[in-house]
């Protein structure tokens, strides 16, 4: 009943608080908000707070809001084509969660005209009505912060000037891997970089960097607005709102990293193919588990590739070594098999793995290196597969 409430009341904010004219003593700042624990929030977060103490407002716009009971989520969520929107909620409310989930939130109090102010109120709040709310979200194109950006853009114009150089010369996914090794997530940044294809490399240029809430923190800091005739700083004041939480936050390192997964397991690969050689063993269940679980992983990169509408997932050269029919062709792995077929194509497969790896350097896309040990692993046990099929052919 409570949860109602809350609806109707800010139903009838976006209805009559069109009309509602801030005071002198209103401010418009950008709010900055630590990341969390939570995968969708290893990136940190974005939001504009408009706070009027005369006219007892204090409201907090988010973008990038998603309703979880939405028919559908996960298959939306999944092919990029879950309906995002824009969301309102009191200041307190929302203090209180960020602070209740250790996330620290800086804020930048705006030097905006009142004019300006009064714009960008009214531009939130006709966002926020129901036809306006919902829009595609990109996640590095349209977000929480990229969002945020355009709007002040929209509302200054041409009196606001972001330093053109700021930022400038790293690509989106060197971007996502600094977040998430600064912030101890490297199996996000693991899943991300298989994930992503070449458009991620792109460079993203000033204003493009500005999709990471840090980076739009750290633009906000050096732009300069036009006021009266003289260029000023954009901040005219910032601080942090929950400092106290400094005191309990923890970074806890990840207690297996691929790393130290994959590294191992190469190692222990190679014991096995060892063993078997030695022992004249051609028993291929290892690799019927790792190439079908390999050629899944593939078909998943084909999946974003073609079936997603998430703008960054095409072009994946991760697919080389992640080849989509290694399932169902691992399937056909038998002790007795003779098929001339199977070890003609693992011996192709194992040599483009060898190329992969000379060649890794020089990709118009950044691999991520934990994969190095499994490329070394998948092409051991090619050769292995075709070695001993091989010497089956000749025994028939």
């Amino acid at each position: 009943m409570k949860r109602y409430a809350l609806l109707i009341l800010f139903a009838l904010i976006s209805v009559f608080s069109s009309a509602q004219t801030l005071s002198p003593y209103a401010n418009v700042s950008l709010l900055t908000i630590a990341p969390g624990d939570a995968l969708y929030s290893t990136f940190g977060h974005s939001a504009i707070r408009i706070n009027d103490p005369m006219m007892g407002l204090d409201i907090v716009y988010n973008y990038g809001a998603f309703e979880s009971y939405t028919e559908g989520f996960y298959l939306k969520f999944l092919r990029g084509t879950l309906p995002y929107k824009i969301s309102a909620d009191y200041f307190d409310n929302e203090i209180y969660g960020w602070s209740y989930e250790k996330r620290l939130v800086g804020e930048q109090i705006l030097n905006l005209s009142q004019k300006q102010k009064q714009a960008l109120y009214a531009f939130l709040i006709k966002n926020h009505l129901p036809e306006n709310r919902y829009y595609a979200y990109k996640f590095f194109y349209d977000n929480c912060s990229s969002r945020l950006r355009d709007v002040v853009k929209t509302i200054a114009g041409d009196s606001l000037v972001f330093p053109a150089k700021l930022h400038a010369d790293s690509s989106y996914r060197q971007w996502i891997d600094v977040y998430a090794r600064k912030n101890n997530k490297l199996w996000a940044d693991f899943g991300m970089d298989l994930a992503i294809g070449q458009p991620s490399d792109l460079k993203t240029g000033a204003s493009g960097a500005m999709f990471l809430p840090d980076n739009l923190r750290d633009a906000f800091d050096n732009a300069k607005i036009k006021r009266n005739g003289v260029w000023q700083p954009l901040v005219s004041q910032k601080r942090d709102l929950n400092p106290e939480v400094l005191n309990d936050v923890i970074k806890e390192k990840e207690p297996i990293t691929p790393n130290m997964l994959f590294w191992p397991l190469l190692v222990l690969t190679g014991a096995l193919t060892y063993f078997q050689l030695k022992r004249n063993n051609t028993n291929f269940v290892f690799d019927k588990i790792l190439f079908s679980i390999t050629g899944i992983v593939g078909w998943v990169i084909v999946l974003l590739w073609f079936f997603t509408n998430h703008g960054v997932t095409e072009y994946n050269l991760n697919i080389i070594w992640a080849y989509p029919l290694l399932f169902p062709i691992a399937l056909f792995l038998k002790k007795d098999t003779t098929r001339h077929w199977l070890a003609k194509h693992f011996l192709a497969y194992g040599i483009i793995q060898l190329l992969l790896l000379v060649s890794w350097a020089f990709l118009p896309q950044e691999i991520n290196y934990s994969l190095i040990p499994v490329v070394l692993m998948l092409a051991m046990r090619a050769f292995f597969v075709w070695w001993r099929l091989r010497m089956k052919l000749r025994s028939f």
